[in-house]
């Protein structure tokens, strides 16, 4: 993954992938089944797209109340 246009697409993907894991899976599993499908792009992503990936992830992660809120006080997107 290397443009933004395709870690924008992957974003995505995870993020409707998130409901049908929790709605799937026992609470103590989404995360580690979430890992494992993020994994293309999280070991993919370039260095400088990093920081941006890593913010996304725990903004589709905080919405679905898999963890704590928003990090490093910045506002997650709206519509992610």
């Amino acid at each position: 993954m290397k443009s933004q246009s395709d870690i924008d697409t992957e974003l995505g993907r995870l993020g409707t992938l998130l409901p049908g894991l929790i709605a799937e899976l026992p609470a103590d599993k989404v995360l580690e089944a979430f890992a494992e499908e993020a994994r293309t792009l999280t070991e993919q992503v370039p260095d400088e797209q990093r920081a941006y990936v890593t913010h996304r992830i725990n903004c589709l992660l905080a919405a679905a109340g898999l963890i704590p809120g928003e990090t490093e006080g910045e506002p997650c997107p709206t519509g992610v």
